[in-house]
């Protein structure tokens, strides 16, 4: 099935987003999944956001929020609602501003009683758990909520499946127990985890499209069962797509530095974005040598993407 019989087949425009964590200066992985984003967006006439999760606010650097508008400036990427830049973002858009719907949600969860305290260190739940999920073992105490000191979890109950729908409204189970377990909802410092913000941004917004690396296929069923607790419609219906990660030259994931893999290093040394255009296109197994601009990128991807069992298929499986 080609996306093109799935467009008619959809009752909701395509909702998506960008979401960086300005946590660091963005990378080369993070601009293969923004065009990607922008690529599959773009092709099924969808809208596009810009969300920028600065929630943990210890790590957001300002150097990096302004690096996120830089950069998608330079690759030419555009999106139809978000901030327009920092200011835009402290004043109207920043995950700062709605912590108080987040508290009031967990609040919600807890006293539904799907939440739980726990008292474990790291260290031992590493000890215990021999490097898998969290064993449970503060599920029966009833810790204090009221200690501030104590990070809660949300209870996943033995043998938890939800459901993935796929590019190509393939259904998949995940199974949230082995994925993730009974996982951290609210941080030990108080702040509530990305999880849960990350949600009910998601729900807020309507999103129904999501492009994410395949790293994060752990956090899609957490968030998605998440979105059942909260009775929402909207989010478990969504499309998903978990691409392959781009790696530096050692094989490792790419993490967000001021290195030589950072888009703001690339840009001092090639005043256009042709390169990461063509590694995209290659990366997506697409013909790269004609590709000079973010039109001709879209073009070859569109031209792909008509294709019956091309790559829509190929994008399907990575997991």
């Amino acid at each position: 099935m080609n996306i093109s019989l799935i467009h008619r087949k959809m009752y909701l425009p395509v909702i998506s987003r960008l979401a960086p964590t300005p946590s660091g200066y963005l990378h080369i992985g993070n601009a293969f999944n923004f065009l990607l984003t922008a690529l599959l967006v773009d092709f099924q006439n969808g809208h596009l956001h810009l969300r920028i999760d600065d929630l943990d606010s210890p790590r957001v650097e300002r150097s990096s929020v302004e690096d996120i508008f830089v950069q998608l400036e330079w690759l030419g990427i555009e999106y139809d609602s978000g901030p327009s830049g920092p200011d835009e973002l402290y004043t109207k858009y920043s995950q700062q501003l709605r912590k108080e719907r987040y508290c009031k949600t967990l609040e919600i969860l807890r006293d539904s009683g799907n939440l739980f305290a726990c008292e474990c260190s790291r260290s031992e739940i590493r000890q215990l758990s021999r490097g898998v999920n969290y064993p449970g073992t503060c599920l029966d105490k009833n810790l204090d909520f009221l200690n501030e000191n104590l990070p809660w979890r949300v209870h996943v109950p033995d043998h938890t499946f939800v459901s993935l729908k796929t590019l190509t409204n393939k259904i998949e189970k995940i199974n949230v127990t082995q994925a993730m377990g009974d996982f951290v909802i609210k941080r030990r410092d108080g702040i509530p985890a990305y999880q849960l913000a990350s949600v009910m941004d998601d729900i807020e917004l309507g999103v129904n499209f999501v492009v994410r690396g395949q790293d994060l296929w752990a956090s899609t069923a957490a968030q998605l069962f998440l979105a059942q607790c909260l009775n929402d419609p909207i989010f478990p219906a969504a499309r998903f797509v978990h691409h392959r990660l781009i790696n530096d030259n050692s094989g490792n994931k790419l993490s967000k530095s001021a290195g030589s893999f950072s888009l703001k290093m690339l840009q001092k040394k090639n005043r256009r974005p042709t390169w990461i255009f063509r590694e995209t296109a290659k990366a997506l197994k697409l013909p790269f040598q004609e590709i000079l601009t973010l039109d001709d990128l879209k073009e070859v991807f569109r031209s792909a993407a008509l294709q019956k069992d091309g790559l829509l298929t190929i994008l399907e499986q990575e997991k």
